[in-house]
């Protein structure tokens, strides 16, 4: 099935689903795994999204569908949609960055689940426009309030239950602390293998990953918004390097630290940055 719409398109199929040739299209792109999974190719490396999570491409990304299992399913959304929601809500970012990371939160599962379910339950042509035209509204306020990306403050974290809670507290306090894998897993009181096991089937990614993550997000109004050196962000948020810091930054956002500060980009940039 392919649905177009005012300011989008709707890609839901389970056929062709094998590699596919590289592209690069000037929309946002929202990949949802409702069944198995699905890899992609990007020149920062591949991107593997597990059952539950999703993945945002940003405008002009450079990517190509490597394997899909079960089902694809793919919202395309114009960069306009972005401008006239934020206008609407009085928001201060008008096209979001958002992170080359695959990510899991349960309301976008959620709004995924449902719009997915409703469009293969027999909407006629005019209510599935009509249906998909609002629903992308919705989407387009979780993706600024749940995804990861540059207008974030701190990283948006899904609810946990204890004792997991436990550890993603410590982490969030502690996130310029070095933290071990045993280290957690005691604050909870699991073994580290239940304890990771758990921590991704809850988060959707790794403690390791969770935690430099965060670290990243909790960097960025320093970055966009004050003349503190990269070198002293970076180890205030709790890299031990600034190669690691850039590294890491890199492969979310394509850019270095330092090339966002210097470019055009901004937390209340009206004007397009791409």
């Amino acid at each position: 099935m392919i649905k177009p719409f005012n300011n989008g398109l709707l890609l839901m199929r389970k056929d062709k689903l094998q590699e596919r040739s590289w592209r690069s299209d000037n929309c946002y792109k929202f990949i949802f795994s409702h069944q198995g999974s699905g890899l992609y190719e990007t020149p920062r490396g591949d991107i593997s999204i597990d059952k539950g999570q999703f993945y945002i491409l940003n405008p002009s990304d450079t990517h190509r569908q490597l394997n899909v299992t079960h089902e694809k399913f793919l919202i395309e959304l114009d960069k306009t949609i972005f401008q006239e929601v934020a206008k609407d809500l009085n928001l201060s970012v008008r096209f979001p960055e958002f992170a080359s990371i695959p990510y899991y939160h349960p309301q976008l599962q959620q709004w995924a689940s449902f719009v997915r379910d409703c469009m293969g339950n027999g909407l006629q042509a005019e209510e599935s426009t009509y249906f998909l035209e609002h629903s992308a509204v919705q989407l387009v306020i979780l993706m600024l309030k749940h995804a990861p990306g540059l207008h974030q403050q701190e990283l948006p974290i899904p609810s946990a239950k204890f004792p997991l809670t436990t550890a993603i507290t410590a982490m969030k306090e502690g996130f310029q602390e070095d933290w071990s894998l045993d280290q957690l897993a005691n604050l909870t009181g699991l073994s580290k293998y239940q304890f990771a096991h758990s921590f991704k089937e809850a988060l959707g990614i790794s403690p390791y990953s969770f935690l430099q993550l965060y670290r990243i997000m909790k960097s960025q109004e320093k970055l966009l918004h004050s003349s503190e050196s990269i070198l002293s962000i970076a180890f205030s948020s709790g890299f031990k390097n600034l190669s690691s810091y850039n590294h890491l930054f890199k492969k979310l956002y394509g850019k270095s630290p330092s090339q966002i500060r210097s470019s055009s980009y901004k937390i209340d940039d009206t004007n397009e940055h791409h």
